[in-house]
């Protein structure tokens, strides 16, 4: 049935959502796909995204300030007018009020300077998190003194305490590795591909009008593409069909997008027809495969995950990929490497740096 027949067959949400019950109790060869489409618009009509919290559409909008002290918010315009991207700003905002949550457990007064990094170093140390993570943190603040107009003294005291972090953290063997060795004894892509065949038999053995179906689709969705190219959690986030996301009319998929994080444009070109073939699973939602063309005119403009014009937040393709293989979607970024590592040492960094698109040989290497 069309979405229209499921419009002239019911006036409101409640005999929508009995008439789906009772379908998918008494007539389970129906498809029930476009009802999910219906089910959503519903939700948008009422406010509610119709999910669980985390998978709840967040529209892209900068953070507020949390409980930052006075000084702290006297330099929040100059942060606010640095010549840094939007994306770097977000960040530094939400590590700024990571480091505000600790100020009332300080014995020191929350002026900016070497004292304060130093004690929020040895709280967050306190927490358990990583010299590596804290560098981050105190990087907010840093960033916040260093647009925010900041004595000289007072901003070379945290960047020394900063840079001490960073020097620790190299050090320490960084906790993906152990994740990433788990992976590989349990079959490294093999498990990642038997994970994506998981979750699509999960899907169809769900009806096609709940939740749980089209997250599933769309969890193997993103396993599939980050096994073709690992792109970073925000930006496959926020992919769109017909904008970087293109699929032909005889089915071919390409996949084209500038980066957030360096805003260099990745060009992965067409997907390998395995990939394809999940993404043409993810784009049906369970009707028949004659309408995935129609079926993705339909969406055009549309997120890729959502199939709305709001996508859902930045980490929930990370959280999905850690809830399906344990680890979150970035590592499969180093695993990809890594396999290069081992195939060929010396031209892996020049192929890494393309692949991943990094902005620097350095990186790659």
């Amino acid at each position: 049935p069309t979405g229209v027949t499921f419009d002239v067959a019911c006036g409101n949400e409640s005999a929508l959502g009995l008439l789906l019950r009772q379908l998918e109790r008494h007539a389970p060869d129906v498809c029930l796909a476009e009802g999910r489409a219906r089910r959503k618009e519903y939700y948008r009509a009422r406010g509610g995204a119709g999910g669980k919290p985390k998978e709840r559409q967040k529209e892209m909008r900068r953070p507020e300030p949390r409980d930052w002290p006075a000084p702290w918010l006297s330099m929040l315009d100059g942060l606010l007018a640095a010549p840094v991207r939007d994306s770097s700003i977000t960040r530094y905002i939400n590590s700024i009020n990571r480091c505000a949550d600790l100020v009332p457990s300080l014995k020191c007064p929350p002026r900016l300077g070497w004292l304060l990094a130093w004690e929020m170093a040895a709280a967050f140390r306190a927490s358990g998190m990583t010299e590596t993570s804290i560098a981050n943190y105190i990087g907010g603040l840093v960033s916040l003194g260093l647009h925010g107009g900041l004595e000289e003294e007072a901003l070379a005291g945290m960047r020394s305490i900063q840079a001490s972090l960073n020097r620790n953290g190299r050090r320490v063997p960084k906790r993906k590795w152990d994740r990433i060795e788990a992976l590989y004894e349990r079959g490294g892509y093999a498990a990642i591909v038997a994970e994506i065949v998981a979750s699509l038999e999960k899907a169809d053995a769900i009806p096609a009008w709940r939740a749980d179906a089209e997250a599933a689709r769309a969890t193997a969705a993103a396993l599939a593409v980050t096994i073709n190219i690992p792109a970073r959690t925000g930006d496959v986030a926020n992919w769109r069909f017909g904008e970087e996301l293109v699929r032909e009319p005889w089915g071919a998929w390409t996949l084209r997008w500038r980066q957030q994080k360096n805003g260099r444009l990745l060009d992965a070109g067409s997907l390998w027809p395995e990939v394809q073939a999940v993404l043409e699973e993810h784009l049906l939602g369970g009707r028949p495969r004659r309408h995935a063309h129609r079926r993705y005119l339909e969406l055009e403009g549309m997120n890729w995950l959502t199939f709305t014009r709001m996508g859902y937040d930045r980490r929930w393709p990370s959280e999905q990929v850690r809830e399906a293989i344990g680890i979150p979607l970035h590592d499969l970024r180093t695993l990809a490497a890594d396999y290069l590592r081992l195939h060929d040492p010396v031209a892996a960094p020049n192929v890494i740096t393309a692949l991943l698109g990094h902005a620097t040989a350095e990186a790659g290497e």
